[in-house]
């Protein structure tokens, strides 16, 4: 299970004060701590992770989250979600040995497919919210994200020594 460091804790800052979401879809949810803070401003929260451990241990705490086991969001009805927030693994890696951090050989490869999954489910309103790390290939996210008919802002991000980690805020261009 993924154990929550400054990453989480930057994301619940970004959207703790965001009013209502709506039905609201968290991919990689990990520890639960997001769900834990955000679940009281959501219409309809559902948290998605590939680890049944990890569900079964959030079910426990949060009996109100529905939760579904699997890889990213490839389950879930189009058009459906007006919110979705991850913060998937983002560390540069040339093997997958720790499911929670290693993002591939740019750092991107997982936020790349979890933000594919999330354009075919998001509602044409609807917002997509998810953390990178400036060790990723940024520029490949960007161009992506355009190329797919979003657009992308940083909202908020915190400096350490060797890295930005940043929390961004897509929606669909009009």
């Amino acid at each position: 299970m993924y154990v929550p460091a400054e990453d989480t804790f930057l994301l619940i800052r970004g959207l703790e004060y965001t009013s209502m979401l709506g039905n609201t879809l968290e991919i990689g949810i990990g520890s639960g701590k997001v769900a834990e803070k955000l679940s009281d401003h959501v219409k309809n929260y559902v948290g998605v992770d590939i680890e049944l451990s990890t569900l079964k241990n959030i079910k426990e705490h949060l009996p109100n989250i529905d939760l579904v086991c699997g890889d990213s969001a490839k389950c879930f009805v189009k058009d459906y979600f007006d919110t979705i927030i991850f913060n998937p693994p983002y560390l540069p890696s040339e093997d997958f040995i720790d499911i929670t951090i290693d993002g591939g050989i740019n750092g991107n490869e997982i936020l790349l497919k979890f933000l594919k999954d999330s354009f075919n489910i998001i509602k044409p309103s609807g917002t997509i919210f998810f953390i990178a790390s400036s060790l990723s290939n940024l520029q490949e996210v960007q161009s992506f994200i355009r190329e797919n008919g979003f657009s992308c802002i940083e909202i908020l991000n915190k400096n350490f020594l060797y890295e930005t980690i940043s929390l961004f805020k897509c929606n669909r261009l009009l």
